[in-house]
């Protein structure tokens, strides 16, 4: 069975990550290298590696990975790491000691420990946002080998042309994960007035707009508080037992200097939109934002914005309100299919992203695919195809959620690929980098093929249509009406 498929797109990838911050002041690599996490000499480094072995210590979606993998369409998305992923507390004195601490960042994230250590005493996130700009827009062209090359688009225009164009060239749009990238050294350094903050985060944000290829969407927070939103809590295993602190801003509203942001990134009259994704923030966030939009687009018929969540899984719950009636922990999700947490959508959020055309990127992350019920089912599977078929069945589970909510078969309208590759993901096994991805393909499609899975849900579609949609068509079709 040939894939019908001509290519793969990925909304989600963190490809300049490890090469951008592969040494300082200049980068050690390219974005096409092949890049292997070092392991550290402390004991700490030497624990959480030994403790987190379900993270890639190696690049998983360089351009060659992306390449060879056939995603000729990757969403890549700019991150100046905050500053959360470098105070980690519950540490014992003997590992208090700072080359310890920065092993761990470096044996973790795959940055070069010179770039930590820069990272560390930097407070100035716009300044590393567009170094890591000029980084990735700066080596647009050919590859190394001469093989493949890739640009950065600006359209949906130039992006079908380039795909058009040769069968080796990569299109690339640029995204941004946390709205932290705005605060330079003045914001960060507390002493501005509200007002000289506000204009500050408005010229900056004028300022991405008017680069040569500004972003199409981004994220307004990450892991932790930004005095713009709230997040949700996503950290769980190792990380999420107390190592690093995510309290401070936990599901808290939008403020005021987030909604400024928000109005300002959605603004056409500064320049081009650029679309708010919603993963990471908190509920009570979301709900503003959606209502906000609803609103929108209530008043504007003809300049509809869509809610794009680009890397999560469904959390099962009926309601928003549901989804936060227990608090977000390893107890919440023991006992269910799901990963019930709130980071995840619940079928009330579903309909609301489908009614504004929007768009949702099922992550590669198993843990955010699936609940300790379904763990519980593979942990004494030992035959490799039965394996695959069960993750076969999570993921083909969280889109059936996705379709089972909207309720029509316009529910696989919104379905696409979010990998989150090189964002330090527990992948599913099997898919750990780009280049697989011809093979979650084909495993899919076979496992639709040989188990008529989920069949009701189907609504008409073969395998290979289903399939080519989640991992092509639905994102093509999403830039063609948006990506102007």
């Amino acid at each position: 069975m040939n894939p019908i498929t001509p290519y793969f797109a990925d909304i989600h990838v963190h490809s300049t990550l490890k090469s951008y911050n592969s040494g300082y002041p200049t980068p050690k690599c390219t974005i096409w290298d092949d890049i292997t996490h070092a392991q550290g000499t402390t004991n700490p480094a030497k624990l959480i590696h030994k403790n987190s072995k379900e993270v890639a210590k190696y690049s998983q979606s360089n351009f060659y990975e992306l390449a060879r993998g056939n995603v000729r369409v990757a969403t890549v998305s700019l991150y100046p790491l905050e500053k959360g992923f470098l105070e980690m507390r519950n540490l014992s004195k003997a590992v208090t000691n700072a080359r310890a601490r920065d092993e761990m960042a470096m044996v973790i994230t795959g940055y070069h420990i010179d770039a930590i250590r820069h990272i560390r005493k930097h407070t100035d996130y716009f300044a590393e946002l567009n170094a890591e700009y000029r980084y990735i827009y700066d080596q647009q062209g050919t590859s190394p080998d001469g093989k493949y090359s890739f640009q950065l688009v600006n359209n949906y225009s130039e992006l079908e042309k380039l795909i058009n164009k040769s069968k080796n060239s990569l299109g690339i749009v640029l995204s941004i994960e946390g709205a932290h990238v705005f605060f330079d050294e003045r914001m960060m350094s507390g002493k501005l007035s509200k007002q000289d903050f506000k204009k500050a985060l408005t010229e900056n944000i004028q300022k991405v707009k008017a680069w040569e290829v500004p972003p199409f969407t981004i994220n307004l927070c990450h892991h932790f508080y930004n005095g713009l939103c709230g997040h949700a809590k996503s950290f769980s295993g190792f990380l999420g037992v107390g190592l690093l602190n995510q309290v401070k801003g936990l599901e808290t509203n939008l403020t005021g200097f987030g909604i400024k942001a928000m109005k300002e990134l959605l603004s056409n009259n500064n320049g081009k939109r650029i679309l708010i994704d919603t993963k990471h923030m908190s509920l009570s966030g979301r709900k503003e934002l959606y209502n906000w939009i609803r609103s929108y687009n209530y008043l504007s018929k003809y300049d509809k914005i869509p809610i794009i969540c680009s890397h999560t899984g469904v959390n099962g719950f009926k309601t928003m309100a549901g989804s936060l009636l227990q608090p977000d922990n390893n107890k919440k999700i023991s006992k269910s299919h799901f990963n019930r947490w709130s980071i995840n959508l619940s079928d009330e959020e579903i309909k609301i992203i489908h009614e504004t055309g929007g768009l949702i990127g099922l992550m590669l992350d198993k843990y955010k695919l699936g609940g300790g019920k379904f763990f519980d089912s593979i942990k004494n599977i030992t035959d490799e195809r039965k394996l695959r078929d069960k993750y076969a069945e999570i993921f083909l589970d969280n889109a059936f959620q996705i379709v089972d909510a909207v309720g029509s078969k316009s529910g696989w309208d919104i379905i696409a690929l979010g990998s989150d590759y090189d964002g330090a993901i527990s992948h599913v096994d099997f898919y750990d980098k780009s280049s697989t991805i011809p093979q979650l393909y084909q495993d899919l499609v076979d496992f639709l093929h040989r188990t008529r899975y989920g069949y009701t849900y189907w609504h008409g579609y073969t395998p290979e249509e289903l399939i080519d949609k989640v991992l092509r068509k639905n994102v093509m079709d999403f830039y063609a009406r948006h990506f102007v």
